[in-house]
């Protein structure tokens, strides 16, 4: 189980690079900054100045990927919890 948690992980991962090196090339080096150090500003610039044929699959992966391998992995914890 936590197998497909590491799997979902990385297609957040590959996403987050591919906006990152978008941010870095033509956002400059203070978007790819502000992107790497500033919590949830990726979010943002997917969404406000991200151009890329393929934004809607990558802000999804990017979503999907964190928020199913979050879910797998409280499941898996829940689960190794010992009941009362």
């Amino acid at each position: 189980m936590m197998a497909l948690a590491l799997v979902f992980n990385l297609v957040a991962f590959v996403c987050a690079i591919i906006v990152l090196i978008h941010a870095f090339k033509n956002g400059g080096a203070l978007q790819g900054i502000l992107c790497l150090c500033v919590p949830f500003y990726i979010l943002y610039y997917m969404f406000a100045k991200f151009e890329h044929p393929k934004k809607n699959l990558i802000i999804a992966g990017y979503l999907a990927g964190i928020v199913l391998a979050l879910v797998i992995q409280f499941v898996f914890i829940a689960s190794q919890m010992p009941r009362p």
